[in-house]
């Protein structure tokens, strides 16, 4: 049988016990809680301070002049003076002398000095006598007076009538009048067939 007196006193020293033993796992947790006054604290370390680097002021000297190269011109060549064309006669080699007249006074185009041919007829094909090859002078007239179609300077052919078919007082070879009043002895019939042609600016 259990001692009640017995079985007290063991409970009383259990909660003793484990009071002590509470009290010393909570020491440590209050010295790190409540800081303690007393205690001496690490001196502050301050950061060194780092000097800034010397400004260096650009140089104030101005740079020392470059001088540019020499530089050699290339050597210049005389220009060589063209052979001349003529020959100790003045000619060339074609036959021509230095005003281009050849050895008998005619140029390349065949005309001397006095712009005639070798035919004595000038660059417009007439002669010293002022006729061309065909025998016209400048105006169009042969050396008798007549021009191509055979009218002389008045507007008369040979035989006396010009290009409407009338003399030189207004009458046709039929007697026919340009007035209209035909000669007696007219052709009145060819007279009238005349007149009733339409005009074409011609005797025909």
């Amino acid at each position: 049988m259990v001692n009640p007196g017995r079985s007290s006193r063991k409970f009383r020293r259990l909660v003793l016990l484990t009071a002590v033993i509470g009290a010393a796992a909570l020491a440590p947790v209050a010295a790190f809680a409540t800081p303690d006054p007393t205690a001496p604290t690490a001196p502050t370390t301050a950061a060194p301070v780092t000097p800034a680097p010397p400004v260096t002021p650009p140089p104030t000297n101005p740079p020392a002049p470059t001088t540019p190269p020499v530089t050699t011109p290339p050597p210049t060549t005389a220009p060589k003076t063209p052979a001349d064309p003529y020959g100790p006669d003045g000619y060339d080699s074609f036959g021509y002398d230095r005003f281009g007249y050849d050895r008998f006074g005619y140029d390349r185009d065949g005309f001397d000095r006095s712009g005639l041919d070798r035919w004595g007829n000038d660059r417009s094909g007439y002669g010293r006598d002022g006729f061309n090859d065909e025998g016209f002078d400048r105006s169009g007239f042969d050396r008798s007076g007549y021009d191509r179609w055979g009218y002389d300077r008045s507007g008369y052919n040979h035989n006396g009538f010009d290009r409407w078919g009338y003399d030189r007082w207004g009458y046709t070879a039929q007697g026919c009048a340009r007035s209209g009043e035909d000669k007696p002895d007219a052709d009145h019939a060819a007279c009238e067939a005349r007149r009733q042609r339409p005009p074409t600016g011609s005797a025909s």
